[in-house]
């Protein structure tokens, strides 16, 4: 078995690997794909899928790999709707997903497999909404959810976009379009209300969750919870009064940023992209209901990451903020900055396992949300 540990798309880098093997190959032609069972030492069990050449190595990110893998990908599992074949080209950029240009389309290859259907899948192949990619097709191994294929959007990728200090003029117009496919996912999936002290006392076992996970969090706890009591303190709505008693939830993007939008080069429309979640999240989790300002507030967070990234000031994420927000509209202010500081201290878990030189970034936002700072 391949060393998955060094590979961009494994989750589990601060844990340490006790066990793990191949539990399912199938050859490619030239190539072996294989399931992987990898197991840590807090007990967890994660499963990946890779395309292993004769150096040991994964190779679906090079031309000849991703080629293997789309020719014979409607022979790995079943296949739903329709796949299109044809010369594959990686994306280039490797996140914990493979994308591949396949044509006017994009393969996407899940890494990280989970029993249940991917919601990138579910939500994109029942929503019509002009500001998503429609999914032609996609492959599933008994529970699991191995590839989609989808519509290629001819766009500029809205972090680039941010970083190099364009989005801010238009940001109003990605608001609208993140309250346009809200407006769809609720006409097609449907809300629930949910009792405020419920989402309250979730936001809560996330924290709990995220110390465990990330013990540089414990310092700043008791203020993010603060946060949260006020957010859901009050009985009306609006910028001023608190949340409601109970509250609408819906199916929503679950981790929206700026690199999750793309925007035309045609039209300059908006379109959003991966909808699975938080990779860091269990698929149960991924696919429950929540409430959307969820995702304006990974947007919100966005920005800031932007700004560092981009060695832009602070008057410009502030600028870009308050165009997006207007765009999108009727915020609740304070349930708003209760669930981006969710959003910062899941960050921190996220960066810790993934991007470790990068955890200052989500902990600087915390210090500023909870007063640590100014």
């Amino acid at each position: 078995m391949i060393d998955i540990t060094t590979e961009r798309f494994f989750g589990g880098k601060a844990s340490t690997v006790v066990g793990g093997g191949v539990v399912k190959q199938q050859a490619l032609g030239e190539f072996e794909w294989q399931l992987c069972d990898i197991t840590l030492d807090d007990g967890q069990t994660q499963t990946y899928q890779v395309v292993v050449g004769d150096a040991a190595r994964d190779v679906l990110h090079t031309p000849a790999g991703a080629n293997a893998y789309v020719t014979h990908m409607d022979t790995l599992g079943e296949v739903h709707g329709t796949l299109q074949h044809g010369n594959a080209t990686p994306m280039g950029a490797e996140q914990s997903n493979t994308s591949l240009i396949v044509g006017e389309t994009i393969v996407k290859v899940f890494r990280k497999l989970e029993r249940g259907l991917n919601p990138d899948v579910e939500l994109l192949s029942q929503i019509e909404n002009p500001h998503v990619a429609a999914v032609t097709g996609y492959v599933t191994l008994g529970e699991m959810t191995l590839a989609m294929q989808q519509e290629r959007i001819d766009g500029a990728d809205g972090f680039a976009r941010a970083t190099a200090g364009m989005v801010p003029e238009n940001a109003g117009d990605l608001g609208a379009a993140i309250r346009s496919v809200h407006a769809s996912l609720a006409e097609t999936f449907g809300t629930v209300e949910v009792a405020a002290h419920d989402l309250r006392d979730t936001l809560n076992a996330n924290l709990d969750d995220y110390v465990r996970r990330a013990p540089v969090l414990q310092e700043y706890a008791e203020a993010i919870s603060e946060l949260y009591g006020a957010a859901f303190a009050g009985s009306s709505g609006g910028a001023e009064g608190g949340a409601s008693q109970s509250m609408p939830t819906q199916r929503v993007h679950g981790d929206l940023h700026l690199g999750q939008t793309l925007q035309s080069r045609t039209d300059q429309r908006w379109y959003l992209i991966d909808f699975e979640g938080e990779p860091a999240r269990p698929l149960a989790d991924r696919r429950r209901r929540d409430h959307p300002l969820r995702d304006v507030a990974g947007m919100v967070r966005s920005f800031g990451y932007a700004r560092e990234v981009g060695g832009l000031d602070a008057q410009w994420e502030s600028d870009a903020v308050s165009q997006l927000l207007a765009g999108y509209g009727d915020i609740d202010a304070a349930l708003l900055k209760a669930y981006v500081a969710d959003k910062a201290a899941y960050e921190v878990v996220y960066e810790a396992n993934n991007r470790p030189d990068w955890v200052e970034i989500p902990l600087r936002a915390i210090r500023q949300l909870t007063g640590a700072i100014s």
